[in-house]
């Protein structure tokens, strides 16, 4: 098996933004991960954390957990959803606790998500946000198509052609809004926890963000070796790829056997 790759980054910029990938279930890429945060704050960065694991609406709870809270368990028993496996994100709540770092609920809930999947963008997204990041206008057919292909391949073809267009609007309302999050949380630094569909440069949060952004921007993911969840050339689509050992698991297609559509609405599976 290849050497695994191990990120060399300096947080000499304070202001440095940083997008960390993920394969959700993987426990290795988890700590490599968590390594790197740990040396980044030991040259005194001290940066927001942006968690894609926290949905948008919790904010305030969120927050009174972290002033309240001793521990990451307390944290993650009042605010903590369900659908992760939050052992994996103990360590970084941990450390934000002792540090006293800031944690921004970045995501969407998967309701919002499912309501933008049936009613479109405007259905969860303020029509400031909407024109704030051009999305008052028809999306890009590039990005439409990629992002298209990359949830055809997560749900291993299994959607109906009538399922993408709100699909694709769920998957691009939960990268603008953590773009969103970013603009408004970033000026001292911040790092973003989310899977790597999320962090990609060609079609994810990146590509969301302002040129003055994007050039204190570093995009990392931690991919397993034999992951064909994303296609085109790495150099595009992320700064930084760090292998990671693939994770034992069941087939993930067995999931959607006789699914993808069911009498509600498209089967929820966002990256």
């Amino acid at each position: 098996m290849a050497l695994l790759a191990v990120a060399s980054v300096s947080a000499s910029a304070q202001n440095t933004i940083y997008l960390l990938g993920e394969v959700h279930d993987n426990p290795k890429g988890h700590a490599q991960r968590f390594d790197l945060i740990e040396k980044l704050l030991s040259k005194n960065f001290r940066p927001v954390i942006a968690m894609e694991q926290f949905d948008r609406e919790n904010q305030e709870a969120l927050d009174q957990a972290m002033h309240s809270c001793k521990d990451s368990d307390c944290v993650i028993q009042k605010v903590g959803g369900k659908g992760w496996d939050w052992n994996f994100y103990k360590p970084v709540i941990e450390t934000a606790l002792k540090l006293r770092l800031p944690i921004i609920a970045a995501n969407l809930s998967s309701q919002d998500a499912m309501k933008i999947a049936r009613d479109g963008l405007g259905a969860a997204i303020s029509p400031e946000t909407l024109r704030d990041f051009n999305l008052d206008q028809a999306l890009n057919n590039d990005l439409f198509e990629e992002q298209k292909r990359a949830i055809d391949v997560g749900h291993c073809h299994t959607l109906p052609a009538y399922a993408f267009k709100g699909m694709v609007n769920a998957q691009v309302a939960r990268d603008v809004w953590m773009a969103k999050t970013i603009r408004e949380n970033a000026s001292n630094g911040l790092i973003l926890l989310a899977g790597n569909g999320h962090v990609r440069k060609d079609v994810g949060v990146y590509h969301w963000l302002s040129s003055a952004e994007r050039m204190r921007t570093q995009v990392i993911a931690y991919t397993e070796e034999e992951s064909g969840a994303v296609s085109g050339p790495e150099t595009s689509m992320f700064d930084q790829t760090i292998r990671i050992e693939p994770f034992e698991r069941n087939d993930p297609c067995e999931a959607f056997t006789g699914r993808g559509m069911n009498d509600s609405g498209p089967v929820q599976n966002f990256p």
